[in-house]
């Protein structure tokens, strides 16, 4: 005799009933999202890998500390947590703004443990003292970078410095910036502004603002590799040097007559190297964002090829940022020789033009020069040589034109109208 249920169904459990069956039929017409869900789980796995390679990269850095590996040809010692890379050229910049304007190494929540300096803390990575060299180094002729070399120092006092070999086909030369963090009022670091006692071959002067520029030999004396130094010392705290060699090394056997750059020059790459960093010790992300303003290249040598002396015409120009040339042909004789102009910052001296005798990278290649600094503070540089190129033989026993005609060049009002 069957069973018969003598309960009956109660408004509670006719509400379960009803509410299993709707669960039911929702979990038979649900449909995942599938191109979603993909995306989240690639997100999050790109964020794993993310997180190892972190590790791995942090690893690899304190490994090549451990290893000390290549360094660098830059005056200076070094410290802190650091690292080298040779022969690199940047890849990557990597985030260099501390949050709240505070160090990214951890203090313990209770207080305890010693505390870092925020003044002398400092974070630059080999990768972005290269790629601040190559994009800081003013304005040169069109040439080729090689040999990039840099140390990273990552949380704490130390060298930071990077050095490239610059070639413009006069000659290679090697080009260096290094910046530690410094005590600005330290007596000791106040005297790494002051010229050493004169000795031949060598000229050292500071300026008003405390700024050093040094020209002298490697080892001394008055032959060999020139370098030429320009060293300042921020508000900030930091010691900051840029370096140039008249060779592709220290020791090696010079390759032109004198570095690359001009004392000038080279006191602006510093300014650059000062202005990269934050005061918290902190690469500044602009200085890799902004683009420099640099002289239309265009502007200058064609300016020039329009001043070329009568007889010549220009039959080859070139040239890169604030300098250009033409290669100037003689009517006459069709005989080709080099003519050159130079814009760079100046200190207005009244309309005075100098002239001076240059020698060329080739045996019996001259050049002769005119230079003036206008009113408005532009320096004006035109040199012509003997030669079709500095560093070919001579077609000439001179150089063409007279240092009036390149004078009447280089004081031209046309350069005005290029700042």
């Amino acid at each position: 005799m069957p069973l018969e249920n003598d309960t009956e169904d109660t408004p509670d459990i006719r509400f379960e009933n009803d509410l299993g069956e709707i669960m039911r039929r929702t979990g038979g017409t649900f449909v995942a999202d599938g191109r979603g869900l993909l995306h989240a789980g690639a997100l999050r796995g790109r964020r794993k890998v993310a997180r190892r390679t972190a590790t791995v990269v942090t690893g690899g850095v304190l490994t090549l500390a451990a290893l000390g590996t290549a360094g660098v040809y830059v005056v200076g010692g070094s410290g802190g947590n650091s690292a080298s890379v040779a022969d690199a050229a940047p890849t990557r910049t990597h985030s260099s703004a501390p949050r709240d304007g505070a160090s990214r190494n951890p203090v313990p929540s209770d207080g305890s443990g010693p505390k870092e300096d925020p003044t002398s803390f400092m974070q630059a990575h080999a990768d972005q003292m290269i790629k601040l060299l190559e994009i800081s180094l003013p304005v040169l002729p069109k040439g080729e970078f090689s040999k990039q070399r840099g140390t990273s120092h990552m949380g704490g006092p130390g060298v930071a410095n990077a050095s490239l070999v610059y070639d413009d086909s006069y000659g290679a030369s090697l080009v260096s910036i290094s910046a530690r963090r410094v005590d600005p009022e330290d007596p000791k670091v106040r005297q790494s502004l002051k010229c050493p006692k004169a000795t031949a071959g060598s000229v050292c002067e500071v300026n008003a603002l405390g700024e050093k520029r040094e020209q002298s030999h490697v080892g001394g004396g008055t032959a060999g590799v020139k370098i030429w130094k320009s060293t300042r010392i921020s508000a900030d705290g930091f010691l900051i040097q840029a370096v140039e060699y008249n060779a592709p090394s220290p020791t090696g056997a010079p390759t032109r007559n004198e570095p690359p750059l001009t004392p000038l020059q080279l006191d602006e790459l510093a300014a650059s190297v000062e202005g990269a960093f934050t005061k918290y010790g902190v690469m500044n992300a602009e200085a890799f964002s902004s683009p420099r303003p640099v002289q239309n290249s265009w502007e200058v040598f064609e300016t020039l090829s329009g001043l070329v002396p009568a007889g010549h015409t220009a039959v080859g120009q070139g040239g890169g940022g604030d300098e250009g040339y033409v290669i100037a042909r003689d009517t006459t004789t069709n005989t080709k020789t080099f003519l050159r102009v130079r814009l760079g910052h100046g200190t207005p001296d009244g309309g005075k033009v100098v002239t001076r005798d240059e020698a060329g990278k080739h045996a019996g290649t001259v050049g002769w020069t005119a230079e003036t600094v206008t009113a408005k503070g532009l320096r004006v540089t035109v040199t012509s040589y003997n030669a079709e190129y500095p560093h070919k033989p001579p077609v000439l026993s001179a150089p063409p034109f007279t240092k009036a005609q390149l004078s009447a060049i280089a004081t031209d009002e046309v350069w005005q109208t290029l700042k």
